[in-house]
């Protein structure tokens, strides 16, 4: 009940409320009306607001970060509009917002019911939006956030677009950054093997080739502070004194510039792998 802190009128009355009492707490900017019929609080997430107030409701990878998975930045706000509305609505000028339209298929009646797409929804909303390097790393974090069992997301993958069903042997759950995901991902398109979550000389890494590169994804959180930052750096100065070549790769070009990433990879294998 309130799921996302968003409350449907019968929900409200369920809990006793009547109708003076929910006035009485819009008054007291307690809650606020979001649509007919549903109402919502200071912490309902504005996105779901802003959805439901298009017509449609959060879908796609903007539900899916609500539901508790890793989701890429800058991705826009995710709208699932039913087939039969007009999409004339627009609210989306009111905040300047970057909105990606979805169309719900006719078979599904579910949406109405909810203020934010269920995750089976959701993912299947990803399977046909995300590019598979993205979607990779979105589908990891399901599984690494044990949001969602594999055999049930291997069952959504197949009934998504025949373009992602090879993710399905692909899918880790141990990845613990959806920029690692896509890492190992793009690398092994590229045809390279890699082991993550490696112990070496002590420390954990997050992507191994062989036994001598190390591959590290430098996400923007987790190496904002500098007590992290120098820590990290005393790490690469152990692994290297322990024999491996350290490649490690800020998250603006892991997100928007790969190709580079992949040919600094092949090109120090080229010239650095031992000699068998």
């Amino acid at each position: 009940m309130g799921r996302f802190f968003m409350f449907t009128t019968a929900e409200l009355r369920a809990r006793g409320e009547t109708v003076d009492s929910v006035r009485d707490s819009i008054a007291a900017s307690e809650r606020f009306r979001i649509i007919k019929g549903w109402y919502g609080t200071d912490r309902t997430p504005q996105d779901a607001v802003l959805a439901m107030r298009m017509g449609g409701r959060l879908g796609c990878v903007s539900a899916l970060r609500l539901h508790g998975a890793w989701v890429p930045p800058e991705h826009g706000v995710h709208v699932v509009f039913p087939t039969s509305a007009s999409g004339r609505r627009s609210a989306d000028r009111e905040r300047g917002a970057s909105i990606v339209r979805h169309w719900s298929a006719k078979r599904d009646r579910t949406g109405s019911a909810f203020g934010v797409m269920p995750l089976d929804v959701a993912v299947m909303d990803a399977l046909s939006c995300l590019p598979p390097h993205r979607l990779i790393a979105v589908l990891d974090s399901l599984l690494h956030q044990r949001l969602i069992s594999r055999n049930r997301l291997e069952a959504l993958i197949l009934r998504g677009p025949r373009r992602v069903h090879h993710l399905i042997k692909h899918l880790e759950p141990r990845s613990e950054s959806g920029i690692e995901s896509i890492v190992r991902y793009l690398l092994a398109i590229a045809g390279i093997r890699t082991k993550i979550q490696v112990r070496v000389v002590g420390d954990r890494v997050d992507i191994e080739v062989g036994d001598w590169l190390v591959i590290e994804a430098d996400g923007r959180e987790t190496h904002a502070k500098e007590a992290a930052f120098t820590s990290d750096r005393v790490r690469i100065v152990r692994l290297m004194r322990g024999g491996r070549i350290v490649l490690q790769f800020p998250f603006a070009s892991i997100m928007y510039d790969f190709d580079t990433v992949v040919e600094v990879v092949i090109d120090v294998m080229a010239r650095h792998a031992p000699v068998a």
